[in-house]
């Protein structure tokens, strides 16, 4: 129980936050005003995605190769909440859902994962000063003569 609601609290967080900002400056900008209740829209929009991002857990070395199908799904439930909850215009919805769905959700996975993670044993700053500098040619090194070779050459 512990493992799904920390994460789902947190990305409700994010996403509550995200979500304000955009609902109050964007309809504000585009339409001159804001939405009625927009505090409750917010709530149940926010809830929503957060749920989403519990189960699908979206991360960005995921969300572009094996997990495409989840990122389309995700994307037109982005977009589902910015029109249909948010009151968003249909373009202006996909031109704000999908730039803040490709951002946010890693990020906000990332957050989780730091969070909900078990505590990492860090090195000594000692042994981080181990490595040494490479002082040495990356290319073929020029072939080195011998003293008596070059003697005998003249």
């Amino acid at each position: 129980m512990f493992s799904i609601l920390v994460p789902f609290l947190i990305y409700w967080l994010v996403m509550f936050v995200l979500s304000y900002i955009a609902v109050e400056v964007g309809q504000d900008q585009l339409y001159d005003e804001a939405t009625p209740m927009a505090g409750v829209k917010v709530a149940v929009g926010s809830f929503i995605l957060a749920a989403m991002l519990t189960y699908f857990r979206p991360t960005f070395d995921s969300m572009f190769t094996s997990s495409i199908a989840w990122t389309v799904l995700q994307a037109i439930i982005w977009c589902g909440v910015f029109i249909l909850i948010y009151q968003f215009h249909p373009w202006h919805g996909l031109a704000i859902a999908l730039p803040l769905m490709l951002i946010t959700s890693g990020f906000a996975t990332m957050g989780v994962e730091s969070v909900t993670a078990p505590s990492r044993v860090r090195r000594p700053a000692s042994a981080l000063n181990t490595s040494k500098a490479v002082r040495k040619s990356f290319g073929p090194t020029p072939p080195v003569m011998k003293p008596d070779a070059a003697a005998t050459k003249k």
